[in-house]
């Protein structure tokens, strides 16, 4: 899972729909696997299979929205300030494409690292979360679109709270990814407007 967010990120640094390309691959895969654990939440059992759709739709792709949310906070420039307004809607339906263009991340060798390496880091994490118990696996009996803003879906795919609190750790964690790498950018960006 790993390697296909790596990879997944990797295309769209250069342009590629890198999701919708490694989703007609391992999506069938995953749904299979949410199946089995919907089947046995169904049967009284605990789901096993902590790699599934709802892991990958909720759980991995928690990374660039850091780059909005480390925007917002600490911009200064007004190119960044305006797009971070812009992005920041649609994010909470994980619409990410004005982060990707307004930004911009893709072909920014500026963001290569967090671009393509947090939502890695969000993966390694909500697994280890779900491996240690810590947060139950998702049962498979919610199975929500990938649009779903995140702590409502982390909740309602796990059926607990602690579901949601995973999703905000995670949220916190790619923040503090993106932020030293968005000041170097504004700091830029703000004296090339201020001559």
């Amino acid at each position: 899972m790993i390697f296909i967010k790596i990879f997944e990120q990797f295309l769209w640094f250069f342009g590629l729909h890198g999701s919708t390309i490694v989703s007609a691959v391992v999506g069938p895969i995953h749904q299979v696997l949410e199946d089995q654990n919907r089947a046995g939440s169904i049967a009284g059992e605990i789901p096993q299979n902590i790699i599934n759709m709802s892991f990958r739709n909720h759980f991995t792709s928690i990374g660039i929205i850091g780059s909005v949310i480390a925007i917002l906070i600490i911009a200064k420039s007004k190119q960044y300030r305006e797009v971070g307004k812009i992005a920041a809607g649609p994010y909470i339906f994980n619409i990410g494409e004005p982060a990707l263009f307004g930004i911009p991340l893709m072909l920014n060798v500026n963001y290569f690292i967090p671009f393509v390496f947090a939502n890695a880091i969000s993966t390694i994490v909500a697994y280890v979360a779900f491996a240690l118990s810590l947060v139950p696996v998702p049962t498979g009996l919610a199975q929500l679109p990938w649009t779903t803003p995140i702590l409502i879906s982390g909740y309602f795919v796990t059926g607990s709270v602690r579901g949601a609190i995973l999703q905000l750790v995670q949220l916190i964690i790619c923040v503090l990814i993106w932020i030293p790498f968005v000041k170097i950018s504004d700091r830029k960006l703000y004296k090339d407007e201020l001559a």
